[in-house]
Order: C-alpha cells, then structure tokens, then sequence
C-alpha cells in the first residue's frame, strides 16, 4: 500500500528490532563486572528500544518514555533477568565492588576473535570474564593463575559450571556467541 503523499515519516520516531536484544549480553555483563560503579536507572531502560540519533538535537532532547510493557515482555524479562544475576554476582564477589582489575591485551588470541578477557581479584578471590561480541562460538586458550575449583555463574547450566584447574595449565574456554562467562575461584 504505501506511505501516502502528506504523510512525513521521521527517524527520530523509530525504534530499533528488539529481536536482536541478545546482542547487549556482553555489553551488559561487560557495564555489571568491570571496574568501577555501574550506572543504572531503575533498570527497565534495559528492555527499550529507541533509536538514538548518532548526533543533533534529537539525541539529547527528545523525550524518551519509558514503555512499561516492553519491561514485562519475553525479552525484557530475559534481559532483566540477566541484569539481576549480574548484579547478584557483583554483590556477592567482593572482587567485582573493590578488588583490582587485569586486562588481557593479546589481540590475535582474543580480540581477533571477538573475544575480550579481564580478571577481577582481590586476595585469594578471582574472577575471570570472557565476553564474546561476535555470532559465532569462539573456544580460546587460558592459563588461570591460581589452582582451584572455579565456577562459572552467570547461566545455569549444571553441566559446565565447575572447572577444576592447576596454576598456569592451559585451559580451553568456550564462550557462547554474544554472550560471556564468568569463572569464580571460590
């Protein structure tokens, strides 16, 4: 049928295909476990789909409502639900509110794969995120600094969650596409 002839269409009405919201997990779990304090709102922001101008007036000054049934929806439900794990995590690893941080710059092993790996730690306790920001499965090579049983948290799938490891042995991680994981050595 159409647009008709009088009728103006404006991007900055637009909203975005919230059928590729599983693309923000490791941008989520990135925001939830590095460094620093997490800016959060009130939390249903994250089931919003706007389109935000790269640049102008329509960026900053246009009002942005928040559409509460986006919040309760199948999406915005698996969203949130992954936001509250993550903040559950951050609350219960004293390494993810105050302890230290190591970024593992070694681009063909990991960022040319779409993959990104940081350590959180604090004494005995540590914790290494691996993000995968790309659409395919990526399996890279790790060497854990302390031995001991670390568990993966943030899914809940019993059977990959424990990872019995020795101090500098190399280990084949595997992370899920647009996803991450989270190994705790408790």
């Amino acid at each position: 049928m159409g647009t008709p002839k009088n009728m103006v269409t404006n991007d900055l009405l637009s909203d975005g295909d919230r059928g590729l919201w599983y693309k923000v997990q490791p941008y989520l779990m990135a925001l939830l476990t590095s460094r620093g304090i997490p800016l959060l709102w009130q939390g249903q922001e994250f089931g919003e789909n706007y389109f935000v101008p790269d640049s102008g007036l329509g960026r900053v000054m246009m009002l942005r409502p928040v559409r509460w049934d986006y919040f309760y929806d199948e999406i915005g439900r698996r969203a949130v639900g992954l936001v509250r794990r993550l903040l559950a995590l951050r609350r219960n690893g004293r390494e993810f509110r105050s302890g230290a941080y190591f970024f593992y710059n070694e681009f063909e092993r990991y960022q040319a794969q779409s993959v990104l790996l940081f350590s959180r730690y604090e004494n005995e306790r540590f914790s290494l995120v691996a993000l995968n920001f790309g659409d395919v499965e990526r399996t890279v090579p790790f060497w854990f600094p302390m031995s001991g049983d670390y568990i993966e948290q943030p899914h809940d799938n019993p059977d990959d969650r424990r990872l019995a490891v020795a101090a500098l042995a190399e280990q084949q991680l595997t992370i899920p596409s647009n996803y991450g994981r989270v190994w705790s050595r408790r």
